[in-house]
């Protein structure tokens, strides 16, 4: 929404509802996540948020898109991403995997 006269605000709707809470919910996350790793001593390991909706309608094509950063997709797309090789060597990625596990553990 905006534009031209006013400033470009970015909204998420599900439905016909504004659920643009759950971006920053994302953003929240994504934080905590920063820290425990950055407490660690990883903070160069870099950190993504995304929003995954299961039973949603998305078009055929295209679709996916992001929201101040936050990724919005479907859970093919997601899954797509995160089987997609990245910068980290195994090492790094046992040692985050450690950090991450010890800072939220299974409730």
């Amino acid at each position: 929404m905006g534009g031209l006269f006013r400033p470009l605000v970015e909204m998420l709707v599900v439905g016909t509802r504004d659920q643009t809470k759950l971006v920053q919910g994302v953003h929240k996350q994504v934080d905590l996540v920063r820290a425990a790793l950055e407490a660690a001593g990883s903070a160069d390991v870099p950190v993504r948020g995304a929003l995954c909706f299961v039973e949603a309608d998305w078009p055929l094509l295209g679709g996916s898109f992001v929201i101040d950063g936050v990724g919005v997709l479907w859970p093919k797309k997601l899954a797509e991403q995160l089987a997609t090789p990245g910068a980290l060597d195994d090492a790094t990625t046992e040692r985050v995997h450690r950090t991450l596990a010890a800072a939220f553990p299974p409730a």
